[in-house]
């Protein structure tokens, strides 16, 4: 690999890492009740996720009646013709259908989150952000996770966020 093509990639990968960074808070995902007939997306198989999707009076506990009301729900969300049973084309068709919502929520707030990181780094706000702007941000994400100020960022700093 050349010096030129190296440099670049190494660019590429500030401003990546960069990004990603800046975007976290932008992925965060709030799952929905069962309760209203609706299944959050990837919460997961813990006891806290099932608690949180059936303890629909949020007591800290889910009785047998609130998980059947909660599974019924869910059931009636998967039957889209509501004929009182679900076809493997309707099941899918509700998971495209939330998916396809969720994506469009998370492309939504990411594509916001992307004019305001502009906006930092754009620290003259003249509509062009100069490589000096650039690694002006850079400088502070280094700065920040070298905290012993030896100039190398290893496992001897203890930041684990910039």
């Amino acid at each position: 690999m050349t010096t030129k093509t190296t440099k670049a990639a190494l660019a590429a990968l500030t401003t990546l890492t960069s990004l990603a960074a800046l975007s976290a808070p932008a992925l965060a995902q709030n799952g929905e009740s069962a309760a209203t007939g609706t299944r959050a997306t990837a919460s997961g198989h813990s006891k806290t996720s099932f608690l949180e999707t059936y303890d629909t009076n949020g007591d800290g506990k889910v009785s047998v009646a609130e998980f059947t009301a909660g599974r019924e729900a869910k059931y009636k969300s998967f039957d889209l013709d509501g004929d009182g049973q679900v076809s493997e084309a309707e099941y899918v068709e509700e998971y495209r259908a939330r998916l396809d919502a969720e994506l469009a929520r998370r492309r939504s707030l990411q594509i916001r989150q992307t004019y305001v990181r502009y906006g930092v780094l754009d620290t003259d706000h003249d509509q062009n952000m100069s490589l000096a702007e650039f690694h002006e941000s850079g400088s502070r994400m280094f700065k920040r996770l070298d905290t012993n100020g030896d100039g190398v960022i290893d496992e001897k700093d203890t930041s684990d966020h910039y």
